[in-house]
C-alpha cells in the first residue's frame, strides 16, 4: 500500500485556500451525535448537493468552536484541481478503481473514474474533499454527501456508518437489513404516513456499540424504488432526481423539513431484523442466528466503505453477536409491518 507523505494533506489545505479565494464560501455547522462538524464548501453546486441531506443537522450556533471541520470544493466552479496524489497504477487496482491509503493519523482516496478526492487527518480534524464536477454527482453521492469523510472523522469517537435502515422512537429502535428488494426501505419510509413508529434512515446510519447500541440519523434523504411509488405516491412531489441506468430504477427524495414531525434523530438500538417480502395478511417476527444477520449486514456496509474492511466486518459482527436478531415476514399491509415491529419493541423494553 502506498506510504502517504506527509505534505500532502498541507498542499491540499493549500489548494482549498486557492479555490476559497475564486468562490464565495457557504458555511454550515451540523450537530452530529453531540458533535460540531462545520462544513465549509466552495461552489454553489457543491453546497446544493452536500447541503440537501443534512439539512435537519444544521444550527444556528456558529460560535460554538467546532470539534471537526471539513473543507468541499467544486472544480468546475473553482477551476482548482488538488495536488497529484501519491498513487501508482498498482493502487488504482482495488475497490473500483478508487485507490486508498491509512497511514493511522491521515486517510486519503482517490476515485478518478467519478472525478473525486477525500483525504482526512485524524491529529488535527481537518478533512478535505475535491470533486471535478459537483453537477455531474450521482443521486447516490447526493443521498450519502462525502460519506467517506464522515466515516474516517466519526471513529475516533466510536461511530460507524451501516448499510441499514432505522425505525423507532426516542425509547428504542430496530435496523433493518438487506439487500434490493427485501423491503427494508418500503417497511422504513412506510412509517412516514403510518401511526406508531419514527423513520430515522432510509439506507444509511450511524451506529455505535459503546456505551450501549445507539443508532444516529446522518442523511435525511430516501431512495425510492419505481415500483414503490404506486404504494408510496405522497413522495412523488419530493423527488429531486433519478437514476434509470444503475440497477433497479431509483429516484432521490429529501425528507427534510416535509417529514421533520415523523422522523427520530437517536435511539437506542433494541434487535436487528432481516425483513423478506411475504404478502402475508399478518407480519410474522421469528428469531434469527446473528451470522445469518452478519452476512447480509457486513458486506454491504464494507462495500460503501473502502480501504478499512478489516476494522469494520469487526463492527458488525459484533452487533450482530451483541444484539437480538430476527427475521420479519412482511405483511401487504404497511401498517400490520408498522404494529409487529412496534409490539417486538415492547416486547424487549
Amino acid at each position: 500500500m502506498t506510504t502517504l507523505r506527509t505534505d500532502y494533506l498541507p498542499q491540499l489545505a493549500a489548494a482549498f485556500a486557492d479555490a476559497e479565494r475564486r468562490q464565495q464560501i457557504s458555511e454550515r455547522a451540523l450537530q452530529i451525535a453531540g458533535m460540531t462538524i462545520r462544513l465549509r464548501i466552495a461552489g454553489a453546486a457543491l453546497a446544493e448537493a452536500t447541503l440537501l441531506a443534512l439539512a435537519h443537522l444544521v444550527t444556528d450556533d456558529g460560535t460554538a468552536p467546532p470539534d471537526i471541520t471539513l473543507h468541499l470544493w467544486d472544480g468546475a466552479a473553482t477551476d482548482i484541481w488538488p495536488p497529484r496524489p501519491p498513487f501508482t497504477p498498482e493502487d488504482y487496482r482495488r475497490y473500483g478503481q478508487r485507490a486508498v491509503a491509512h497511514d493511522g493519523v491521515r486517510s486519503l482516496m482517490h476515485a478518478p473514474a467519478s472525478g473525486q478526492l477525500f483525504a482526512y487527518d485524524r491529529a488535527s480534524r481537518q478533512g478535505y474533499f475535491w470533486v471535478e464536477d459537483a453537477g455531474q454527482l450521482s443521486i447516490y453521492e447526493r443521498a450519502a454527501p462525502v460519506q467517506t469523510l464522515f466515516h474516517w472523522a466519526l471513529q475516533e469517537f466510536g461511530w460507524q456508518i451501516v448499510h441499514a435502515a432505522a425505525v423507532g422512537n426516542e425509547s428504542g429502535g430496530v435496523l433493518l437489513i438487506g439487500s434490493t428488494g427485501a423491503g427494508k426501505s418500503t417497511t422504513a419510509l412506510s412509517c412516514l404516513a403510518q401511526a406508531g413508529l419514527h423513520l430515522l434512515s432510509d439506507d444509511k446510519c450511524l451506529v455505535r456499540l459503546d456505551p450501549k447500541p445507539e443508532a444516529f440519523a446522518l442523511f435525511s434523504s430516501a431512495k425510492i424504488k419505481g415500483d414503490m411509488l404506486p404504494r408510496l405516491p405522497h413522495f412523488r412531489p419530493l423527488l429531486a432526481g433519478w437514476d434509470d441506468n444503475y440497477k433497479a430504477e431509483k429516484g432521490l427524495v429529501f425528507l427534510h423539513p416535509t417529514y421533520a414531525e415523523h422522523m427520530v434523530t437517536s435511539f437506542p438500538v433494541k434487535a436487528l431484523l432481516l425483513p423478506k417480502v411475504t404478502h402475508r395478511a399478518q407480519a410474522a417476527i421469528r428469531l434469527a442466528a446473528a451470522g445469518d444477520v452478519f452476512r447480509q449486514l457486513g458486506p454491504s456496509t464494507v462495500i460503501w466503505l473502502p480501504g478499512a474492511e478489516a476494522e469494520n466486518y469487526r463492527f458488525t459482527a459484533e452487533m450482530a453477536r451483541r444484539l437480538p436478531c430476527y427475521r420479519i415476514e412482511l405483511a401487504s399491509d404497511p401498517q400490520a409491518n408498522v404494529d409487529a415491529i412496534r409490539g417486538l419493541l415492547e416486547e424487549l423494553g
